[in-house]
Order: C-alpha cells, then sequence, then structure tokens
C-alpha cells in the first residue's frame, strides 16, 4: 500500500511540476491575448482586425476572453483571417492610424463601444467592417456572432480588394 501512495505522490508531483512549468514558459511568451498600443503596427498585417473594447473590472469580458477570444488565438484557425486584440477603454492613448495618440475612451466611442465587451472588426485602415457584437447576451452563441463578424470582415475586405483591381 506504502508503494501504491508514493507512486500516486510521485505521479501528482510531476503533474504539478508539468503544470507549472508550461504556465511559466507561457507567462515568458506574454498573454495570448495582446493589448493594442499602436494601430499603425497591427494595420502592418494587411489583415482585418478584431478589437475587444474592455474595461478591466468588467466580469464578462474575462468570460469573452478566456471562454472564446483566447482559445480562438490558441487553435490557430483564424491566424490568416484576422488579428485578434483587445483595448482596455480605462487605459490612457493608443497610436491611432495616421500616427496620432488618441484617447482609449475617444477609440471606442468612434467604433460604437458604449459598453463591455465590444467587439468590432477593422480594416487596416480603420474602416468597421461588420456589425458591432455587444455584450455578452448569451454564452451559448457568443462564438457563432464572434464568427459571422469575422467573416462579414473578411468578405468586406475581399469585396474592396476585388473594387481596386477593377478601378485599375
Amino acid at each position: 500500500m506504502k508503494t501504491l501512495f508514493r507512486a500516486m505522490f510521485v505521479l501528482v508531483a510531476l503533474l504539478g511540476a508539468a503544470t507549472w512549468a508550461q504556465s511559466g514558459s507561457q507567462d515568458a511568451e506574454g498573454e495570448l491575448l495582446r493589448e493594442i498600443t499602436d494601430l499603425r503596427l497591427e494595420a502592418a498585417h494587411g489583415k482585418p482586425i478584431l478589437v475587444e473594447f474592455a474595461l478591466s473590472s468588467c466580469p464578462y469580458c474575462r468570460v469573452a476572453e478566456e471562454e472564446f477570444l483566447e482559445p480562438m488565438i490558441r487553435s490557430g484557425a483564424y491566424e490568416d483571417k484576422v488579428l485578434i486584440r483587445k483595448l482596455t477603454m480605462g487605459r490612457n492613448t493608443v497610436i491611432d492610424f495616421d500616427g496620432r495618440e488618441v484617447r482609449a475612451h475617444e477609440l471606442a466611442a468612434r467604433y460604437g463601444a458604449r459598453m463591455a465587451p465590444t467587439v468590432v472588426v477593422i480594416s487596416p485602415e480603420g474602416e468597421q467592417l461588420s456589425r458591432p457584437v455587444v455584450g455578452l447576451k448569451t454564452v451559448d452563441f457568443y462564438g457563432g456572432y464572434l464568427d459571422r463578424a469575422i467573416d462579414e470582415a473578411v468578405e468586406a475586405m475581399a469585396k474592396q480588394g476585388q473594387a481596386e483591381l477593377a478601378a485599375r
């Protein structure tokens, strides 16, 4: 019985050490859902930018991030479609697409983010590409709302690209 107990203790200790090491490596890489500080740098990727306008004290924002946005990033399925970022509205300033500093709450107001969380998808030029996802009404449907917004944005950018080609 002592041997079984020791084996279980060693197994639990090894699992705990592995979990601790993995969480430490994620901290070294930085947060999974990155905060926007400079929209020009994000725009340089040439993809739509999904922005979650959040508040640091918002429990619904944490649910949106932990249950939806971070798993979307982790999955890798969205890498070719969209950048997924967040902007904490209590933050002082962010660099806008034109290089000037703008207060985070002013940027939120520009995109109609009056409550948190609000998710918008914008083009690399700053144009809103889809309907915003406002609040976290129904967790069961939230992922579908996000996917719809991303699909609308990708389609809108494709149409813009076709229009630019036709104009040449």
